[in-house]
């Protein structure tokens, strides 16, 4: 189990989770296009899809980005049915939004004809989510100085949102913004799931209150941002979750998953997306 973990892991790694997609020479072309209703920006939570599609067997317009075109932004614009620019970028970070970069810069696809944006950035700052998993879900190296750095590195977080926030409102003064946090990874209780024995429960507390606490850095800068956060984290459908059920999988390739390691299945892009929704009609 830990070897097949490890490879779920550095897939995941790969993919953008840790921040360590392919890099790029110089700073992308445009992501997407521009003057779109609707613009998603973010990182591999809102960007990645099916395994196939991340990897481009169907076209991939912004290979430097792994896009997927079921992705959770595709997703949303089905539901509103308007023009649609996907801006978001597996492995980036707030740094990415703000700046010409190799996976941004994503406040370029904004303006004042855009109407709605949707947003999942902070979890590859400084590897937050990268480090959770690369230290904790084999759980040898989930020691005290590593969890005392990662929260610390949460606590660096939420100026760097500010900052991110107040540049989306700027850009697109108009727009209504809906802010992300990250679904739940891991269940609360690990006992008859695969992480109890591969984690051990110390490890899988501190992963949940690290996510608590950067989910929460998020939301708090949502509410000083002004702007909706579209949040309603259901117990149940965390990777240890029965098939179909699961909102995030360990290797992305379970029955009914259609997703790539330690993401959100095709279900919990689905339900992602209805929350994003509802928010922008609310």
């Amino acid at each position: 189990m830990k070897r097949f973990a490890s490879a779920a892991l550095a897939s995941a790694l790969l993919l953008g989770g840790g921040g360590l997609a392919a890099p790029a020479a110089s700073a992308a072309s445009d992501l997407g296009p521009r003057g779109a209703q609707y613009v998603s920006l973010g990182d591999s939570y809102v960007a990645a899809g099916a395994l196939a599609d991340l990897y481009g067997s169907r076209g991939n317009p912004t290979p430097s980005c792994s896009q997927a075109p079921d992705d959770v932004g595709h997703l949303v614009a089905k539901r509103l049915r308007v023009s649609f620019a996907d801006w978001a970028c597996s492995g980036a970070e707030t740094v990415d939004v703000l700046k010409n970069t190799p996976k941004g810069r994503q406040l370029n696809g904004l303006s004042g004809k855009t109407r709605y944006v949707s947003v999942s950035i902070g979890g590859n700052d400084e590897m937050i989510f990268g480090g959770l998993m690369a230290n904790c879900l084999i759980g040898a190296l989930c020691n005290t100085q590593f969890r005392e750095a990662t929260m610390a590195k949460i606590d660096r977080l939420g100026h760097r949102l500010d900052t991110v926030y107040a540049a989306i409102r700027t850009a697109a003064p108009n727009a209504k913004v809906v802010v992300l946090p990250y679904l739940r990874v891991l269940p609360g209780d690990p006992r008859g799931c695969f992480v109890d024995g591969l984690m051990g429960r110390d490890a899988v507390a501190f992963a949940n209150r690290a996510e608590n606490k950067l989910n929460a850095t998020i939301i708090g800068a949502a509410k000083r941002a002004g702007f909706t956060v579209a949040d309603d984290q259901q117990a149940g459908h965390d990777m240890c979750a029965p098939d179909g059920q699961r909102y995030v999988s360990m290797t992305g390739v379970g029955p009914k998953d259609d997703g790539v390691p330690i993401h959100p299945t095709l279900a919990g892009r689905q339900y992602t997306a209805d929350l994003i929704a509802a928010a922008f009609r609310s």
